[in-house]
């Protein structure tokens, strides 16, 4: 139990340290609750945060005695610009990222992933849920999935012409070793005739 707490500090200071005033920590006593505000763009002048920042959420941690041999209890809230359904897929996310560092400190790649998400995501009006809105974003979120395809499908057709240039580069040594390989042949038959004269 004690290797629990102890682990369970170290990692409050790394988090302190790497996020500095965005964390905080709620519960002082186990089983400890922390919380970290998390922006697109961290910055420490608030006014400049909320102007280049559409997007953000605080996470909410509460850790089991026996974390990190057993997962953390994550709640993901809206601190602005994010629609209900968005903070369902932070929430799934958060869980993924944790589930895949079971048995580790995870609460730093949970943030990391949920503020990856932000970035990719720092648009004006993802709060609006009128239709018109939530029709505008799947057809941006479509585009952006055609263009995401797009670039899969060039860097493949890349890769295959690479194989192929490849391929030709070694027919061409097999060409000429095969060459080489007769004019040896061609050459050894001329020694074998010209000393048996």
């Amino acid at each position: 139990m004690t290797e629990h707490i102890e682990e369970q500090e170290m990692e409050a200071e790394a988090l302190a340290a790497i996020f500095d005033t965005a964390f905080e920590i709620t519960r002082n006593e186990q089983p400890f609750e922390w919380s970290v505000s998390l922006y697109p763009v961290d910055t420490h002048d608030e006014v400049e945060r909320e102007e280049v920042n559409n997007v953000a959420c605080r996470v909410q941690v509460e850790l089991p005695l026996t974390y990190p041999d057993v997962l953390p209890i994550i709640n993901v809230e809206v601190i602005k610009g994010l629609a209900d359904e968005h903070q369902q897929k932070l929430q799934v996310i958060a869980a993924e990222e944790a589930e895949s560092y079971m048995g580790m400190v995870a609460i730093y790649a949970v943030c990391e992933a949920i503020r990856t998400w932000l970035v990719d995501n720092n648009v004006k009006g993802l709060d609006d849920v009128s239709m018109h809105a939530q029709m505008l974003r799947k057809q941006m979120e479509a585009e952006q999935n055609k263009k995401q395809a797009q670039l899969q499908y060039e860097s493949q057709k890349v890769i295959e012409e690479m194989t192929e240039t490849e391929k030709e580069d070694m027919d061409a040594y097999q060409r000429r070793d095969e060459l080489v390989e007769a004019n040896v042949d061609a050459d050894l038959d001329i020694e074998l005739d010209l000393s048996l004269l």
